[in-house]
């Protein structure tokens, strides 16, 4: 106990390059068994290392036309084959009585003026309002603070913090 043993050091030691392997012969076959040479994951991979990126990040005006996007496609699938949309969870419109109601986005954001939710009469309408909503996101000021607001309030309930 008198001596003084070393503390591992909290650096670990670095990995030792593999050298590339040669063909082996097995000894009960007169083939030879060529082994592919390993290639090293820092050197191949390092120059694309990155930050990963955190919830919240990014604009949240271009992530809300992205989702636009989504409703687009979502759209031309309702209207490609009507009686097997499946998709009614993802979607922000729905069949009702006298057409289709349609909400602002999934969460209820108002678009301005206590713009929420609307009911139109045809598919066409669906995507007129999607087109003219993507046009009022780029434009009114009001409406991308109230996205970047929306986008932080549901940045802070997925990792559990408060909205600030």
């Amino acid at each position: 106990m008198d001596q003084d043993e070393p503390l591992p050091s909290p650096i670990p030691a670095p990995c030792p390059a593999l050298p590339d392997l040669k063909p082996v012969a097995d000894g009960d076959s007169d083939d030879a068994t060529v082994v592919v040479p390993r290639t090293s994951l820092i050197e191949k991979w390092g120059s694309k290392k990155a930050e990963k990126t955190k919830a919240g990040q990014g604009d949240a005006v271009s992530t809300f036309l992205a989702r636009i996007e989504r409703q687009k496609a979502l759209l031309a699938e309702f209207q490609a084959d009507p009686t097997g949309f499946t998709k009614w969870r993802s979607a922000w419109f729905r069949e009702v009585i006298g057409g289709f109601g349609v909400s602002v986005t999934y969460d209820s954001l108002d678009a301005g003026g206590g713009l929420r939710y609307i009911v139109v009469e045809t598919a066409q309408e669906i995507a007129e309002f999607l087109e003219d909503l993507a046009q009022h996101a780029q434009i009114d000021a009001n409406f991308q603070r109230a996205l970047k607001e929306n986008r932080l309030r549901r940045v802070s309930q997925r990792v559990g913090g408060k909205v600030e």
